[in-house]
């Protein structure tokens, strides 16, 4: 781990929200002593971890702060996005498994910040530890217990194996559980890493109240309910299925979120931040703006952005491209089907879930947490435990919530129906998986729902992600022996290399294979 980690010095970095509408202090307006003895001190902190989110990251490139790199390195690398430029960004290796190297920027820069955000939130809990205990007081150490676990689980899905029996002796990512524990160290197994996640998971929720102090109750703070969601993921990636039940059961029926309607679903992703299915997100406003080195700028076409990606053909089929669902299904609404662009031979049917806050084509507050997804993990997960009629009903009541249904029409036409859709407890599940795909596309989950499936990932369509393709399509499609077409779940290169940075500095750490 690199010596800037371990330099109190970092709390400076971390304090600072500029044109955020979180109440904070900025940290040179703070004492010492302040930081330590006094809420606002603490409130700082906290606060300034969540910017480590959205900010550009000291040294770095401007393309290489968090929330870009949360979203290239896993959906770029799926089969939802297609790829129509050759970029000098390092962005191009998610795409393409056979360049991956320890060196590349964005590879070292997600992991950096990830622990620069571990590393705030551990200094926060101690400080909490010294003040006492009060409701504010416990609620940031809440809230600090939950940033830790997540950007520890943001790196155990993008740096490891998938959790398995198997797998669980396997290395995970290095753990740090205290403000101190900044020595260099092995990586855990992947069994301690989670073990690792759920504990600081449990530990938010029990710190954090059922009535969230009023000072963090937008929905830019994670509170109990958050742990929660968070804890339904995390048992559902590590195979625990009732567990991934119970904690989607918290959240569904706790009556805090409630799902859009078809008819405002268009409008959710620029209105995040105000949303009742939102339960937690980054929140953006004008001033944070990343323009050029948004998310948006390689998946949409307006100003300042590049546009050199799209939504993949294997996911528009998924989608019902070219039939009436095309109307129907509200999904549709983030991706522009009527004016698509052409670039180096590759069709781009642009994305807009990250565009449209304040009516700017690059601004919006990205959604980490919310309520379809409580949904979609409990539908999972009881398919997983031979529970078809439980899984259909979850998946038709994220479905109801995004299908307009013409004058005239049935939505039950539009549901699953287990008997008229041939569903049995041998399909239910990838009838599930592909609801996600559908439901929950761009935001970071598909890669991660391919190989923890043990499904290998197809892009049997033109673009950049083929080991050699020249910007001229040679046929309808490249055929599923053409290099980059098929990567097998087994294959070593799912895995991203651990960063150069950890190993020049760590010996302890050992590289992935």
């Amino acid at each position: 781990m690199k010596k800037i980690l371990l330099n109190i010095m970092l709390l400076s970095g971390l304090f600072y929200l500029a044109g955020c509408e979180l109440d904070i202090i900025p940290s040179d307006a703070l004492t010492g002593e302040q930081i330590t003895n006094t809420s606002d001190g603490l409130v700082s902190l906290v606060n300034g971890c969540y910017a480590q989110f959205k900010d550009f990251p000291d040294g770095g490139g401007s393309n290489e702060w968090y929330l870009r790199q949360y979203y290239q390195l896993s959906d770029f690398a799926s089969d939802d996005i297609v790829c129509a430029y050759k970029t000098e960004d390092d962005l191009i290796n998610s795409f393409r498994y056979q360049d991956r190297v320890s060196e590349k920027a964005n590879i070292n820069s997600f992991w950096e910040v990830s622990y620069k955000i571990i590393y705030g939130a551990n200094v926060a809990i101690s400080m909490a530890d010294q003040k006492g205990s009060d409701e504010l007081t416990d609620h940031l150490k809440g809230e600090s217990y939950f940033l830790r676990a997540f950007a520890t689980h943001g790196l155990v899905r993008l740096f490891a194996r998938p959790y398995s029996d198997a797998n669980a002796g396997l290395p995970g990512v290095i753990l740090r559980e205290s403000s101190t524990d900044g020595a260099p160290k092995e990586r855990a197994t992947l069994d301690e890493t989670y073990d690792y996640i759920i504990t600081s998971l449990k530990t938010a929720a029990s710190l954090m109240s059922e009535e969230t102090p009023e000072a963090r109750s937008t929905r830019g703070f994670a509170t109990r309910y958050s742990a929660w969601a968070l804890l339904s993921r995390v048992y559902l990636y590590k195979g625990d299925y009732e567990n991934a039940v119970l904690y989607a059961d918290s959240v569904i029926n706790s009556g805090q979120y409630e799902l859009e309607s078809p008819e405002s679903w268009s409008g959710y992703f620029a209105n995040a931040k105000s949303s009742s299915e939102t339960i937690w997100c980054i929140p953006f406003t004008v001033a944070d703006d990343k323009k050029e080195s948004s998310v948006a700028s390689m998946i949409y076409n307006g100003a300042s952005c590049w546009g050199e990606e799209g939504a993949s053909s294997s996911l528009l089929k998924d989608m019902g491209f070219g039939t009436e669902m095309m109307d129907v299904d509200q999904r549709w609404s983030y991706i522009n089907t009527s004016e698509p662009g052409l670039k180096n031979g590759v069709i781009l049917y642009y994305i807009g879930k990250f565009s449209g806050q304040d009516n700017l084509p690059t601004l919006s507050s990205p959604v980490m947490l919310r309520l379809s997804e409580a949904y979609l993990n409990r539908a999972e997960a009881l398919a997983k435990l031979g529970d078809v009629d439980g899984a259909l009903a979850d998946v038709n009541e994220v479905r109801t919530a995004r299908m307009l249904v013409p004058e005239g029409g049935s939505l039950d036409d539009y549901l699953v129906e287990a008997e008229r859709d041939n569903v049995t407890a041998a399909n239910i599940t990838d009838v599930v998986l592909k609801e996600r795909r559908i439901e929950l596309a761009f935001e970071g989950h598909r890669i991660f729902d391919l190989l923890r499936n043990g499904k290998d990932l197809v892009r049997n369509y033109w673009g950049f992600h083929l080991d050699s393709y020249n910007g001229i399509p040679a046929g309808s499609e490249p055929g599923l022996s053409a290099g980059g077409v098929v990567v097998h779940a087994s294959d070593p290169s799912t895995v991203y290399p651990i960063p150069s940075s950890e190993l020049s500095t760590n010996k302890l750490c050992v590289p992935n294979n």
